[in-house]
């Protein structure tokens, strides 16, 4: 993700994996969120575990808004 949106060494970029409790979600759900030291959060959402996102995955991600604020 980092060198997907060029960021700078400042910014911090967190995975993190959670457990989906939404009908027909997958069990695991993978949010990415990008964390500037000047600017609004963004992250995105991804419905699958970590482990099985690719590099398209990403790419198709950043093509949908990000939500901005607060990360979950």
């Amino acid at each position: 993700m980092r060198t997907l949106l060029g960021l700078d060494e400042d910014t911090a970029v967190m995975v993190r994996e959670l457990a989906c409790t939404e009908p027909g979600c997958p069990p695991l759900e993978t949010v990415v969120a990008v964390l500037p030291m000047d600017g609004e959060a963004r992250r995105w959402t991804l419905h699958r575990p970590a482990e099985q996102i690719t590099e398209d995955d990403l790419r198709a991600a950043l093509l949908d808004t990000p939500h901005e604020g607060a990360c979950a």
